[in-house]
């Protein structure tokens, strides 16, 4: 049986100045956790995304974040999300989600930081990714977060 991988808890700084990330969410919402790449098509779609459905997932007890890998200095990022100028926090991510580092991905955890799924952000487009990760937060938020039996409304 493999053993259960949890999200690891970071907070990274908006670029409003802010910090912000999992340890904010931890057992308060589910979360949906997106480790994009600044300068790609593909990876600032889903970001629009997600900054777009931002406020009705809030409002569903869902936090969202996109953690913007580390690139070329200058760079714009992509506004709502996260800078790690230093790259630890991608590196820690990609490394507990499962992935080599620098792959784009989009992760869906409960609110106890359980990983439910890990979507790979490339070869599919932002609506598809995402509706995938809202069929998994659907499931994660129907489950009792501490013994996983299903919760039926």
């Amino acid at each position: 049986m493999p053993l259960r991988r949890d999200i690891p808890l970071f907070q990274l700084e908006s670029e409003d100045g802010h910090p912000r990330g999992t340890r904010d969410a931890w057992q308060r919402r589910e979360m949906l956790v997106a480790l994009l790449h600044a300068n790609c098509d593909a990876c600032q779609g889903l970001h629009r995304e997600l900054m777009a459905r931002a406020p009705g997932l809030r409002q569903e007890e869902v936090e969202a974040f996109s953690v913007v890998m580390p690139g070329r200095p200058g760079e714009p990022l992509l506004p709502g999300a996260l800078v790690d100028p230093e790259g630890t926090v991608t590196w820690k991510l990609a490394e507990r989600f499962g992935r080599v580092p620098g792959t784009a991905v989009l992760a869906v955890a409960n609110r106890f930081g359980e990983l439910y799924r890990v979507l790979d952000v490339h070869g599919r487009s932002a609506a598809e990714v995402l509706g995938e990760a809202l069929e998994w937060l659907d499931l994660a938020q129907r489950q009792c977060g501490e013994c996983s039996a299903p919760l039926w409304d």
